[in-house]
């Protein structure tokens, strides 16, 4: 589930980390050269508030199927976060905001954003000591102040070989606004 975190946690910043080009043939794109691109990104700084939400999510493999309520509780779920950007991240916004890790070792290709659409897919391998790996594939819109994406998610290997490498399938909604500017840090005593 970690994994599914991680992704879920990232899917707030997607719309910061693509390419903005024209469409064009889906390669590979190095983190040096989604970062180089990202610099053209115009992102207005201040509080975020984004929403994620699990709209179909099904297992398959493995040695135990997912129990059908853990399926049914995780359809529907929301989850809603508050981050505040900075002047300097938006001017200067890093590829791993993409899965919101640093030094993630994802690779991207794809991208494609412009004229207030994006879509790409980002590949990742599972953090450090787990097995598996996921696919995410995005299509959406973005504006300076604002996000709304469709991400398709596709995860193999979940829990090694003792669980039967299972396979999961997820589809998410996120969506995203500048609500603000960020609220003033108490000052230090």
């Amino acid at each position: 589930m970690k994994l599914f975190s991680v992704m879920l946690a990232g899917s707030a910043m997607m719309m910061l980390a693509a390419c903005d080009k024209g469409p064009g043939e889906a390669k590979n794109q190095s983190v040096e050269d989604v970062a180089s691109e990202m610099k053209k990104i115009s992102l207005q700084p201040g509080e975020w508030e984004s929403t994620q939400e699990v709209v179909d999510v099904k297992f398959e493999g493995g040695k135990e199927a997912a129990p059908p309520a853990l399926i049914e509780a995780m359809k529907g779920q929301k989850q809603t976060s508050k981050s505040c950007i900075t002047p300097e991240q938006a001017a200067n916004p890093s590829a791993d905001f993409l899965t919101a890790q640093k030094d993630s070792n994802c690779t991207y290709s794809g991208f494609e954003m412009a004229g207030g659409k994006i879509q790409g897919k980002i590949s990742c391998p599972a953090p450090q000591g787990q097995q598996g790996k996921a696919d995410v594939t995005i299509d959406g819109t973005y504006s300076e102040t604002a996000y709304a994406m469709n991400m398709e998610m596709q995860a193999a290997g979940m829990g090694g070989p003792a669980a039967g490498d299972m396979k999961m399938h997820m589809v998410m909604k996120t969506s995203g606004k500048r609500i603000g500017d960020c609220p003033a840090t108490p000052a230090a005593k």
